[in-house]
């Protein structure tokens, strides 16, 4: 058995088309996959797949919202009928605020739990109903390190990430005996298009720094290949697990 080799399966990437997703994406494929990039832009979709294929990666770019139960299974069932079945399925679609959660809105809390919990749920489980009749499958929510760690200014957020941990583990429990391994890959604070603002501030990347043993934040290639080997036969007896990629961050306290 080829630990990491992925030829000849199919990926979801949910939030596909930049940052973290993009990046795992284009891991994915240079382990032999085909991925394919969800997200709600068709122009982010173009220009991402440009760049995949650029770099000799096969993807494809199919349009969904994550938070809409219709639109999540048209993409799974798709996927499935172009390609045959799906093994992977990366849930990496975001949505970020940082504000005194004094200051939250009722709407933003409820768009962060709707695309980080309710979202995740929808794809896992027509995730999971692809998979159970082909064998079993890999399915990893990207979480975060806040879910271990938390920092003022996003409470709703650090709530939605922890929710994904535990539902993460709540379905490795359940679909287990259906070889399906769920498990939740945890960044760093990471650039991306979604994190931007963040890295313009001098006072938070101090702190950011400061805590972290790496001496850096994070970037979205430092998860690539914690990402593959979730999608793997590497880590086939692996379930219900939050991995961080910090840099040593949370170790240290």
């Amino acid at each position: 058995m080829r630990l990491f080799d992925l030829s000849g399966k199919t990926a979801i990437v949910t939030g596909g088309t930049a940052g973290i997703g993009l990046a795992i994406a284009r891991a994915l494929g240079e382990a032999g996959a085909r991925a394919v990039l969800a997200g709600r832009s068709g122009a982010r979709g173009r220009e991402a797949l440009a760049k995949l294929e650029g770099a000799g990666v096969a993807a494809e770019y199919r349009a969904c919202d994550v938070t809409d139960a219709p639109s999540v299974s048209a993409l799974v069932d798709g996927v499935v009928q172009a390609h045959g079945g799906l093994h992977a399925m990366v849930i990496s679609a975001g949505l970020l605020f940082v504000k005194p959660a004094l200051d939250f809105r009722p709407e933003e809390v409820d768009a962060l739990l709707a695309v980080h919990v309710r979202g995740g749920f929808l794809c896992a489980q027509a995730a999971a109903r692809a998979m159970i009749p082909r064998g079993g499958g890999k399915i990893v929510f990207i979480s975060s390190m806040l879910a271990e760690r938390a920092v003022p200014n996003q409470a709703p957020y650090i709530a939605a990430k922890g929710g994904v941990v535990a539902m993460a583990r709540g379905l490795a429990v359940e679909w287990a005996p259906h070889n399906i391994q769920v498990n939740a890959l945890a960044p760093q604070l990471t650039r991306t298009p979604m994190t931007e603002g963040l890295f313009r501030d001098p006072q938070k990347m101090a702190s950011v720094l400061a805590r972290t043993p790496a001496g850096r934040a994070g970037e979205p290639e430092d998860v690539m290949g914690a990402a593959v080997f979730l999608c793997a036969p590497a880590s086939d007896y692996l379930t219900g697990q939050h991995l961080v990629v910090d840099g040593g961050r949370s170790a240290a306290g």
